[in-house]
C-alpha cells in the first residue's frame, strides 16, 4: 500500500480541499483502499521517511515525488493531477 501526503503551508485549509477531491476521485476509481492517506505541512513532509510522494498546493522540496495540488484548487488541469497521483498509487 503507497503512503501519499496531502500538504499545504498550514496543513490545514487548502490541503483540505485537496483532500477532499482527491477522496472522492480515488473511490470513483476504486483506488482508495490501495493507499494511506495522511495530511499536514510541506515542513512535516520533509521530515517523514514513510512516504511514497506528496500531493502539495505549496512548493516542496522533499526526496519523494511531489505532486501539483493547485489544480485541484482552481479546477483547471485537474485530470492531470488525478491520473499522476494515480500512476504514483498503481506504480
Amino acid at each position: 500500500m503507497k503512503h501519499m501526503m496531502i500538504c499545504c503551508g498550514a496543513g490545514v485549509a487548502t490541503s483540505t480541499v485537496a483532500l477532499k477531491k482527491l477522496e472522492t476521485y480515488l473511490a470513483a476509481e476504486g483506488l482508495l483502499d490501495n493507499v494511506r492517506i495522511s495530511q499536514g505541512t510541506v515542513a512535516e513532509a520533509a521530515t517523514r521517511s514513510d512516504l511514497d510522494f506528496i500531493v502539495s498546493t505549496s512548493p516542496a522540496k522533499v526526496a519523494v515525488p511531489v505532486i501539483n495540488a493547485l489544480p485541484l484548487l482552481t479546477g483547471m488541469g485537474t485530470d492531470k493531477v488525478f491520473e499522476s497521483v494515480k500512476a504514483q498509487i498503481l506504480g
